[in-house]
């Protein structure tokens, strides 16, 4: 980013600030995905440039869907189609083989302590501490410069909006919808199924038009059921869940962008050719 100019060493402090917002992000997608209590860290080295992850789970490569998956592709929509799919297992074997990269990596003492943190909001609140004493360390040691207390403080800010943002997609994440409600919705579909074409069949003559009206009225139905469903937790449901990795990604070069983008004019001199 600096042009192949390299005039001095890079800011410790923006390396370390930049490492702890992105495991801060990384720990916060794991947790709304999911991911199982005492399994393998789910976290890995981001490498600067690598393509971007898939967002469809079906265009990843070959050696990664072996790890989660079940087989050849009918076996697979079977099972999804039997709910089979979503189980513990599965969603552990399928959330494994879809790390979240973090820049810098993960050290042993941070994969150590975040495993220990009983919970998703141990984990997230532990990480958000780290980041905000590494702020205020490095402010009194005089590693931030002369940049006053009040633009300081402004990162503290910005940490705690992430924070809400976070209890606000981690709402979505564990406040399931109303049992009751779901139930009754569950109970009505079964209704519709088992009776619509016995009132199809009674008051339309015509039997293949029975058929057809019967057969697009309860896919209707349940369909709309189905897709009510799918959105419930978009973090959770596969294959219809957010690109999580992807997004994590996007935010990891944006990070890198930030820390080494400074304006050509104030830093260097950027090389100019002409042809």
């Amino acid at each position: 980013l600096d042009g192949g100019i390299k005039t001095s060493q890079p800011s410790l402090f923006l390396q370390e600030a930049a490492h702890l917002i992105s495991l801060l992000s990384a720990v916060a997608m794991s947790t709304l995905r999911n991911d199982m209590e005492g399994t393998e860290s789910p976290l890995v080295e981001y490498i600067p440039g690598s393509p971007w992850p898939p967002q469809n789970p079906d265009d990843l490569p070959l050696a990664v869907r072996e790890l989660y998956d079940e087989g050849s592709r009918a076996k697979t929509t079977f099972l999804y189609l039997l709910g089979i799919t979503r189980g513990a297992k599965h969603r552990t074997l399928y959330n494994a083989a879809r790390p979240f990269g973090v820049i810098g990596g993960v050290s042993d003492a941070e994969v150590y302590l975040l495993q220990t943190a009983r919970g998703p909001q141990a984990k997230v609140a532990l990480v958000s501490m780290w980041l905000q004493e590494f702020i205020s360390r490095e402010y009194l040691a005089g590693s931030t410069g002369e940049v006053h207390a009040p633009i300081i403080s402004r990162l503290f800010q910005f940490t705690s909006d992430g924070m809400l943002g976070y209890n606000q997609a981690r709402k979505i994440a564990y406040i399931p919808f109303p049992f009751p409600h779901a139930q009754l919705s569950s109970l009505f579909i079964l209704v519709v199924i088992l009776f619509l074409p016995i009132l199809m069949f009674t008051f339309v003559n015509h039997f293949a038009l029975g058929c057809s009206l019967n057969f697009f009225t309860v896919a209707c139905f349940v369909g709309l059921h189905e897709v009510a469903r799918e959105l419930e937790d978009p973090f959770f449901n596969i294959p219809n869940d957010l690109p999580l990795i992807t997004f994590q990604a996007q935010f990891n070069e944006a990070l890198l962008t930030m820390y080494a983008g400074f304006h050509p004019d104030s830093w260097w001199e950027y090389p100019v050719t002409t042809s």
